[in-house]
């Protein structure tokens, strides 16, 4: 790794720090110092520096985080070849929180440090799409799917991030999706047809989106991904007008997510119950406690329009019996 690599990395969150205001400030603060400290990884200055700022941050996944990156540069003779892997979870940990210019700092420096990871070149290349840099994102899903030989799951997976960019995202998908299937990959197939539900919901065709998000939901092995779609799901049934096959997939939505996807699903419920005039719903999944996340209603009654609860019914139990 070059200096100017990690430099680049910690300027990006020194840049942050002093343009944020507090939390996000302190934290990107320390993230820097930290990142500057793999630059220098055997300046004890830096080092004691960026631990005396890690150590000044509120418990959380974050700082454990960091303090591990600290302990690898610390103790390790050669800590550059270690320090990849926690970089990588701080990458992740940035990117749930929301904090996507970190995340991509973070990211591309561990991508730096492990230029054969195909799995790290296929994290940078999703936050490069989600910060809308098209050309950098094709660059690196194509990276990802040379380092894992063309063949594998993170190239599947890449192929589906390369056709979602690329200039027929709908066709594209569909070749993706089908090559996953062929492949015997169902949770690739999945990824491919919960993005081609995106494309299609763009270009006003709901219910196809709201039928691939179903299809995508059962190749899923894991609830927590499931619980995403069906969220997804109701978004596009509410846009529909159809309160009760929205209702059936928050339903699915409680069933399959963790905590925070479970609550968000009991709001949605209760906004839609609300919106819809259901008083039995309205105290049944009213909560005293402050969600994690704000529901917002965008149900729109569409008249004369017929339901799709019964066929979503059949998929919930379906697949919660599965």
């Amino acid at each position: 790794m070059s200096a100017p690599q990690a430099s680049a990395a910690a300027d990006v969150l020194r840049q942050i720090s002093e343009t944020e205001r507090g939390e996000r400030s302190r934290r990107a603060a320390a993230g820097a110092l930290v990142l500057a400290a793999v630059e220098g990884a055997q300046d004890e200055f830096v080092l004691r520096r960026a631990r005396r700022e890690v150590e000044g941050l509120e418990r959380s996944p974050e700082k454990s985080i960091l303090t591990r990156v600290l302990v690898v540069l610390e103790e390790t003779s050669d800590p550059r070849a270690r320090v990849a892997a926690p970089l990588v979870q701080y990458a992740c940990e940035l990117e749930r929180t929301r904090r996507l210019p970190e995340a991509d700092a973070a990211v591309s420096l561990a991508l730096a440090l492990d230029t054969v990871s195909s799995s790290t070149a296929l994290h940078a290349a999703r936050l490069a799409r989600k910060l809308g840099d098209r050309e950098r994102a094709l660059a690196l899903y194509c990276a990802a799917r040379d380092l894992d030989g063309g063949s594998g799951v993170i190239a599947r997976l890449a192929a589906v991030g390369e056709a979602a960019v690329g200039a027929d995202a709908e066709r594209g998908l569909t070749r993706a999706i089908r090559a996953a299937l062929r492949a015997g990959d169902a949770e690739s197939a999945a990824v491919g047809l919960e993005e081609r539900a995106s494309v299609l919901r763009a270009a006003g065709n709901r219910r196809g989106a709201a039928r691939d998000l179903c299809l995508a939901a059962a190749r899923f092995p894991d609830g927590v991904d499931r619980a995403r779609v069906a969220h997804a799901l109701a978004g596009v049934v509410l846009s529909m007008g159809d309160a009760p096959a929205a209702r059936e997939a928050m339903l699915a939505a409680l069933a399959w997510g963790d905590a925070p996807q479970k609550d968000h699903a009991r709001s949605r419920l209760h906004t839609l119950a609300r919106d819809t005039g259901d008083q039995v719903g309205t105290r049944r999944w009213r909560s005293f406690q402050r969600p994690s996340l704000v529901s917002l209603s965008a149900y729109r009654p569409a008249a004369g329009a017929g339901t799709l609860a019964p066929r979503l019914t059949r998929w919930r139990e379906a697949l919660t019996t599965a």
